[in-house]
């Protein structure tokens, strides 16, 4: 499931389109980058420091990554996910169970607006394969008939499921995870600026030559950004419409798809969620995404720090107080 924010670095020395690999700053320092292709988008790392250094770091932080990427992707035949999917295997491994205790947590809290059970749906509509499609309704019904997050069972260490035809999708957090786990490794080997671009999840370490990373912010609707946001050690998780869907008999169906109605959500084109855990944001924006304006309002107004922005399907903004001072439009 997912996403894209433009990164605007807004660095001292700026070139058309980004293209330099590093700076030299005043302070001596080196501004390193790095692009690698996992989870179905470019991810590009930023890193001050000395150059060995910061290119060593990055390194390590898109290993983790990796690791992350491998083990939840739910088509990667090795993986436990895929396991779990296709044979009904138990998952005993130690980060999924943990992931999976924060996506049903979220999926308690958003009343199963978000559901990691929800592959089946996706599947149905064609998003795992380049052939998308609107389902029958008795199609719709019957895969809605294996999702449901209150099939999951985590107990004795161990991920099972009480239904045969339950499926795990991680997609709507296992980015949020893996920017996570790198801004972790980062800060490990003694990073104190950084950037980490997953397309919809971004996490930003310090701070960008002692100002604020901004951040721009997509329009779902329309070329460039709305607006852009400064943030410091925090997460900002982006779920969107516009980079993932088809248009059939002049209707757009995106896939992010409602796991209460088996059909994609229409109301809302695009939510960001401004976090320092970005697991949770990954996921809330995504569960904000399906619950629309109103009701993504109230599941999240009693999380200290959370902030949302939000746009509609007619292109009308809205944000939460907390960004009052610092979104930029």
């Amino acid at each position: 499931m997912k996403k894209i924010a433009i990164i605007f670095l807004l660095l001292s020395i700026l070139t058309a389109g980004f293209v330099f690999w590093r700076v030299n700053s005043p302070e001596g320092e080196y501004l390193e980058k790095q692009i690698r292709y996992m989870m179905d988008t470019y991810v590009t790392i930023y890193a001050y420091g000395p150059k060995r250094k910061a290119s060593s770091a990055i390194d390590h932080a898109f290993q983790r990554m990796e690791e992350v990427a491998a083990k939840f992707d739910a088509h990667n035949e090795k993986s436990p996910v895929y396991a779990f999917n296709h044979k009904g295997t138990p998952i005993t491994d130690r980060e999924i169970l943990e992931v999976t205790h924060v996506a049903l947590d979220v999926s308690k809290k958003s009343e199963g607006a978000f559901d990691i059970t929800v592959y089946p749906l996706v599947k149905l509509w064609g998003f795992y394969k380049t052939k998308m499609q609107v389902p029958s309704e008795n199609e719709i019904k019957a895969a809605l008939d294996n999702v449901g997050y209150r099939h999951l069972i985590i107990k004795d260490k161990k991920l099972t499921s009480d239904k045969k035809g339950i499926a795990i999708d991680f997609g709507g957090i296992a980015k949020g995870y893996a920017a996570d786990r790198a801004a972790e490794v980062l800060r490990k080997d003694g990073i104190t600026s950084a950037l980490i671009d997953a397309g919809g999840s971004i996490y930003a370490i310090g701070t960008n030559k002692g100002n604020p990373w901004k951040v721009g912010l997509q329009h779902p609707r329309k070329e460039g950004i709305f607006g852009y946001v400064e943030i410091s050690n925090t997460a900002l998780n982006t779920s969107g419409d516009y980079r993932r869907f088809f248009i059939a008999n002049g209707k757009r169906y995106s896939h992010i798809i409602s796991p209460k109605t088996g059909y994609p959500v229409g109301e809302i084109s695009g939510v960001t969620v401004i976090y320092p855990n970005s697991t949770l944001g990954d996921a809330w924006s995504t569960a904000v995404f399906v619950l629309g304006r109103e009701r993504g309002i109230e599941a999240v107004k009693d999380i200290p720090g959370m902030e949302l922005i939000m746009v509609d399907a007619g292109g009308n903004i809205s944000y939460s107080a907390g960004l009052k001072d610092k979104l930029v439009r």
